[in-house]
């Protein structure tokens, strides 16, 4: 499983991942064009943890994000609840690989593909710190 939008400041000790303020961003017309069907696409994947705390955005928009760790998974990766607000609010740029997933299933996610076994391999894969 691959992990997707986790940036070092999520964890509380070093981790091999970019700083919030590293990711690619984008206000291209062609980003924006997909960043709402990649929001719904995030929004609507199997939850694999629901968490109910409140963070401010790291990008420094003011913004509330409630249960931003929660996590999401479509099978192969997985990520949290939190992604959506940074591409569709700050331009967030995913992987190549993972739009064209998305773009794949026609920006529906596969919702019966999830089951105990693969909610505990994207729970390990989400914090894992080595």
């Amino acid at each position: 499983m691959l992990r997707v939008g986790f940036v070092h400041e999520f964890f509380e000790v070093p981790v091999d991942l970019p700083g919030i303020h590293e990711v690619a961003c984008s206000d291209s017309r062609e980003w924006q064009g997909i960043a709402a069907f990649v929001g719904a696409y995030l929004a609507d994947s199997p939850v694999v943890a629901e968490f109910t705390e409140t963070e401010q955005c790291l990008l420094g928009c003011g913004e509330n994000l409630v249960g931003c760790s929660s996590l999401f998974t479509d099978g192969s990766w997985v990520w949290r609840r939190d992604l959506g607000h940074y591409v569709g609010r700050h331009g967030v740029m995913l992987p190549s690989e993972f739009v064209e997933r998305m773009r794949g299933f026609g920006w529906k996610p596969p919702l019966d593909v999830v089951d105990g076994s693969l909610a505990r391999l994207a729970l390990q894969t989400a914090w894992q710190v080595a």
